[in-house]
């Protein structure tokens, strides 16, 4: 129990040094140490190197059968026989197994791709989740001074008889919050960095630069969108794969043929009058052809692979009409938030502004009391909040849109 208390102890000292010791990163290079460092991404290389160690094992040929026998043949003499035969296929057949190998090669390196997609979605989540927890700092950070402001006066106003306990204790309410939601954004932010390094996975500790989190655009806008290249190949070449496979399957039925060689003693006399010793030698040669008549088992392989071929037909169809629809989607929810970040940014902020300015002028004159200065000031807050929380989610649907029209 004492040496996992340790680990935990140096585990969680290390981890405060690294977040202690960050160094910032911008989104392409954090793409290109992910690309090269990514574990996911390793394994795909390992997956595209191990297909093309087995490109040759289609040409598997079965075993040289050797046998030999020992025993009366021909006569009452004892004679030895030994025979060597070799059953082969068709080029037909190797062909095609040789397709199948190629084609799972070409779907490995299409995986590759795809996890590079698909990991450049999440770094760039992440990323802007990271930019997200900057503003959101910014803010509680301001609001904090705020109310520790508030706090000061209430508690000098309270010295001097000019405010009740009410107005401190809400004023330390205010402020504690502040505190509290500072110290979880604290929190949330580790967790995030963690996955974002975890993602790159190098000996350095990164963290996001301080990038506009407001200016993210949406690049190719397509109104036929037709799917993302890199799912829709990777979808293709699992049709290309099943049909290999299909192809492999009929050629199982082709013939195969064997040739074979055999040698044999024949101690006393032959067929032909003539004495012959144990050092004399006859030889024979085979050939044969192997006909599957008894194919009911290989037919219904062949009739199931049908439908492998098919399903994957229908996956690709799924495919395309998921992504149409997916983008569909996000293109609409990209419209009402960049509506509704639009607003802030031409009216709310200023509207925001106006409110915070107002209400402190109109508490100082005396014209306002502290409950009515804390509902104004929360409602300035609030709408920086929202704009903040609106253009992250703008930011996530723009990231997801670049993502499936991007190449």
């Amino acid at each position: 129990m004492k040496h996992i208390i340790k680990i935990v102890i140096a585990f969680s000292v290390l981890m405060a040094i690294q977040l202690k010791s960050q160094t910032p990163i911008s989104l392409e290079n954090a793409y290109e140490k992910a690309f090269k460092n990514n574990l996911n991404l390793k394994n795909g290389k390992l997956q595209i190197d191990y297909q093309e160690k087995i490109k040759k094992s289609y040409a598997v040929v079965e075993p040289l059968h050797v046998s030999g026998e020992i025993g009366q043949f021909a006569s009452a003499y004892t004679d030895n026989k030994f025979s060597v035969s070799q059953t082969l296929r068709l080029p037909g057949f190797y062909n095609s197994q040789k397709q199948v190998l190629i084609e799972e090669w070409k779907s490995s390196v299409l995986n590759l791709d795809l996890q590079k997609w698909q990991l450049k979605r999440e770094i760039a989540l992440i990323y802007n989740e990271l930019n997200y927890q900057n503003e959101k700092q910014k803010l509680l950070l301001k609001a904090d001074s705020i109310y520790t402001n508030y706090y000061k006066r209430a508690e000098l106003r309270l010295k001097k008889g000019e405010s009740n306990i009410l107005e401190k204790t809400t004023a330390e309410n205010y402020r504690s919050q502040a505190e509290i939601q500072l110290a979880n954004l604290k929190k949330d932010r580790e967790t995030t960095l963690l996955q974002f390094n975890y993602l790159l996975n190098d000996e350095t500790f990164y963290t996001n630069e301080n990038s506009d989190f407001y200016q993210l655009s949406f690049i190719n806008q397509d109104v036929k969108y037709a799917g993302n290249p890199v799912i829709l190949k990777k979808l293709e070449q699992q049709k290309s794969i099943e049909l290999a496979k299909l192809k492999a399957e009929k050629s199982k039925l082709l013939p195969t043929f064997s040739i074979g060689y055999n040698n044999s003693s024949m101690f006393g006399t032959g067929a032909d009058d003539q004495f012959y010793n144990r050092s004399a030698r006859f030889h024979s040669g085979m050939i044969g052809v192997g006909i599957p008549l008894f194919n009911g088992a290989q037919k219904s392989l062949i009739e199931g692979q049908k439908i492998n071929q098919l399903i994957a037909e229908n996956n690709y169809e799924v495919g395309s009409r998921n992504l149409k629809n997916q983008y569909s989607s996000l293109f609409s929810e990209y419209e009402k938030l960049k509506n509704e970040t639009d607003y802030y940014k031409t009216k709310g902020l200023q509207n925001a502004e106006t409110i915070f300015k107002t209400a402190n002028r109109l508490y100082y004159e005396g014209e306002i009391n502290y409950l009515e200065w804390s509902i104004l000031t929360n409602q300035s807050l609030d709408i920086q909040n929202k704009n903040i929380d609106t253009q992250k989610m703008l930011n996530e649907k723009i990231i997801q849109l670049n993502n499936l029209t991007e190449e």
